[in-house]
């Protein structure tokens, strides 16, 4: 049984005692600004690439500062005591984001909606037109975790370390340098003695997790075969990496980190290696 994601029937039948959390991006390469074609009732807006990024970063999606989240988390009016469900439009693509920032903050309470707004609607469950808000301030407080989120050094260190392994959630064409990247003046390719794992690779065609149990199996034969070595992530911008986190957790593995910079800082340095070869 999953311990990080709940059923869109689950979350039906207990809606009103649970805060939902909208954490929808677009795309890279998407233009204009994020508008999902329905909400699921009394969902707040949790807003990873404004809201809850670094804006003095210079790259995409950069996880906040613990003062900023903890903050913002308040206005949107939770509490330390509640319980959250995030979810996006596109089955699963930036939700386990929101829920791996939660968790490097030190709020376990908080877990993914499987097949997000996509599989809610195949459901026939009920959407509504606009957000929630907040009725008063919530009194949600950071404590912030240390490893959750690593940069280029320690993603560096690791490289030719037997004991840690790199899982890159990007698709195989990119990985491989043959693909354009959907961001201008990167280089192509992929970090030395990475392992590719597609995050699409682990959905359903209606945008569920597959089972466990098959994704355990692929974890293992690409590498990560004992519980005790560090799993890092990597992807576009450290959206589709936490996929990887989330899939991870649930098979058991403890030692994980999210590459928060991932493909748009390490693509557009010049003094970190890349390969093409697998």
């Amino acid at each position: 049984m999953a311990k990080n994601l709940k059923s869109s029937q689950w979350v039906y039948e207990n809606l009103q005692e649970l805060i939902i959390l909208d954490a929808g991006i677009i795309k890279p390469g998407e233009q204009g600004t994020y508008q999902p074609k329905a909400i699921i009732p009394s969902a707040l807006r949790f807003d990873i690439s404004h809201t809850f990024s670094d804006h003095e970063s210079a790259f995409p999606n950069m996880m906040c500062s613990s003062n900023v989240f903890q903050a913002e988390v308040r206005q949107l009016g939770i509490n330390h005591s509640d319980t959250i469900v995030v979810y996006d439009d596109k089955g699963l693509f930036s939700a386990a984001r929101a829920w791996w920032m939660f968790r490097s903050m030190g709020f376990d309470q908080v877990f993914v909606l499987d097949g997000g707004l996509k599989y809610w609607q195949i459901c026939g469950f009920e959407t509504v037109n606009e957000y929630a808000c907040a009725q008063a301030l919530g009194d949600f407080t950071a404590d912030p975790q240390p490893h959750y989120f690593i940069d280029k050094r320690t993603v560096l260190s690791g490289i030719d370390c037997p004991d840690t392994l790199l899982f890159d959630a990007r698709g195989a064409t990119r990985f491989a340098g043959k693909g354009a990247e959907p961001r201008s003046g990167m280089r192509q390719g992929h970090i030395p003695n990475s392992v590719n794992l597609p995050y699409s690779s682990l959905l359903t065609e209606q945008g569920l997790l597959r089972p466990i149990e098959e994704i355990g199996k692929q974890l293992k034969t690409l590498g990560a075969m004992s519980y005790d070595v560090t799993l890092q992530f990597s992807c576009g911008s450290g959206i589709t990496a936490c996929i990887l986190a989330l899939v991870a957790t649930e098979c058991g593995y403890k030692k994980l980190q999210v590459y928060d910079g991932s493909w748009s800082e390490w693509g557009v340095l010049e003094d970190v290696p890349i390969t093409t070869s697998c």
